[in-house]
């Protein structure tokens, strides 16, 4: 199946029905959701999206609102609490089945009780309602904290004692950052999503295809898991600042090649 998606995030700063209108003129069918402002999470942008026909498929928490996610002060995770039921909503809205988070990174050892068990509690506020609304809440490799390995994002997940809604997916590029094997770390945990782009003597997020990764080796870890979500391109948007339409076409080509190859 066509389950090729393209994240938004990669066209930054076109306006996010704009970057959907060409993910889909590039003809993928499916589109990862990056909002970049609080203007991307209401129902008139959602109704935006969905005329520009392409499907979204998983959405990532805006890396531009984190600090009301991972945040210890009382009246800021409030006030999270009150986006996380508006960025559910917006999947449930827009049939997306998969809302992309990180591992919180662990505050200095010194002052962990006190700073990390309300940032742990505002992950699972987002998981309850996630779970509550049939939305897999997908935790993202990162060279940072506990999910450098696949052992350790596994065993960071495990600390949220077995939520129903919180499953393991690979960032490629982020694995390599933390000197690890994609494709081992995809055997490892297993990952109901991906992000996927290219790495290569630390030039992170390229496009998939113009690096160093071993594509063949991932494809085939894919394989042996039996892998059956969506095809992910999270690339830089640095890499598509310029000639966007043909680039966004040349990654299509890419993924598709790769996998039906």
């Amino acid at each position: 199946m066509d389950r090729y998606a393209f994240s938004t995030a990669a066209l930054y700063p076109l306006e996010s029905d704009a970057a959907l209108g060409l993910i889909k003129n590039a003809g993928f069918k499916y589109a990862e959701l990056m909002p970049q402002a609080f203007s991307d999470i209401t129902d008139e942008f959602a109704d935006k999206a969905i005329k520009t026909g392409v499907k979204i498929s998983s959405i990532h928490y805006p890396l531009a609102m984190f600090a009301m996610l991972y945040t210890s002060h009382p009246s800021m995770s409030e006030d999270g609490h009150r986006f996380a039921k508006d960025i559910v909503r917006l999947c449930t809205r827009l049939g997306a089945e998969v809302l992309v988070v990180h591992p919180n990174i662990p505050p200095a050892e010194k002052h962990r009780a006190l700073l990390e068990p309300p940032i742990i509690k505002n992950i699972v506020y987002l998981a309850d309602l996630c779970y509550e609304n049939n939305v897999r809440l997908a935790m993202e490799n990162s060279p940072k904290g506990d999910g450098k390995t696949g052992e350790g994002l596994l065993k960071y997940i495990s600390s949220f004692k077995g939520h129903p809604a919180i499953y393991p997916m690979v960032d490629t590029t982020e694995a390599c950052e933390a000197f690890q094997d994609p494709a081992e770390f995809i055997k490892t945990v297993k990952p109901i999503h991906l992000h996927l782009s290219d790495y290569k003597d630390d030039m992170k997020h390229l496009p998939a295809g113009q690096g160093s990764i071993n594509w063949k080796d991932v494809k085939s870890a894919l394989s042996r898991i039996e892998y059956d979500g969506y095809y992910t391109l999270e690339p830089s948007y640095r890499y598509y600042l310029e000639d966007t339409e043909n680039r966004l076409k040349e990654a299509y080509d890419f993924i598709k090649n790769l996998i039906e190859s």
